[in-house]
């Protein structure tokens, strides 16, 4: 009889053990899927926000073609794609926080992306605010990208940390949270309303065991 049971238990553990490596093994595939469509997701923002640059500056494109000046047009394409760097900020913060924080997460959670509230305005380069929470959490995981000028260089330098100061930031993931979790109307929208939009978001999330991605409209009025 130890012996049957010792064959029982080792048909068991062997299940057990394949089980598990099945399990993992589905995981890394859906965190590579996920990475993947955040790649996909950001790298189109960029490449709309640049397009519309061009399409803002037609008039200047068009005098600059005629004159065929290379360094002008150079120049000026440079100041689109830095007026889009921010999705590339998006981009590397999220997938960070997938890989590392949320890489083996089972429970619910929501990473927001939005324009820095403090950002240099005189900047073409955008700064950047990161935050995310795991559902029933408390505390919120922040990645302030912002722009510092360092007088050695004399040049602004995008510095990183993990605080922020008189920013709503709780507030905010209340309400996105309240739209995904329990489907709350508030000032929350995937839709255009062709209304004032006071912020606008760019999220990856878990959501009842799936990944969403989704760009949200904020219509709380300031």
């Amino acid at each position: 009889m130890q012996i049957g049971n010792n064959r029982i238990f080792y048909v068991y553990f062997y299940f057990g053990i394949i089980s598990i490596a099945f399990l993992n093994s589905c995981k890394a595939q859906n965190n590579r899927t996920v990475l993947g469509k955040v790649d996909t997701y950001f790298e189109q923002l960029n490449r709309e926000s640049i397009q519309h640059c061009i399409y803002r500056e037609s008039d200047l494109f068009e005098v600059i073609k005629k004159k065929k000046n290379e360094e002008m047009y150079e120049d000026l394409m440079k100041t689109c794609e830095e007026e889009g760097s921010q999705h590339k900020l998006y981009k590397a913060d999220t997938k960070k926080l997938l890989s590392t924080t949320y890489k083996n997460e089972s429970s619910d959670f929501i990473i927001v992306n939005m324009v820095n509230p403090y950002r240099i305005i005189t900047l073409t380069s955008t700064s950047t605010l990161t935050f995310s929470r795991k559902k029933n959490d408390q505390k919120i995981q922040i990645i302030n990208n912002k722009y510092k000028f360092n007088q050695d260089k004399q040049r602004y330098e995008l510095v990183k940390d993990s605080s922020i100061t008189g920013s709503d930031v709780e507030q905010k993931m209340k309400l996105i949270e309240d739209y995904f979790y329990f489907n709350k109307g508030n000032s929350i929208s995937d839709k255009s309303k062709h209304q004032s939009v006071s912020e606008m978001y760019y999220v990856i999330a878990k959501i009842n065991g799936e990944y969403v991605i989704e760009t949200l409209y904020d219509y709380s009025k300031d």
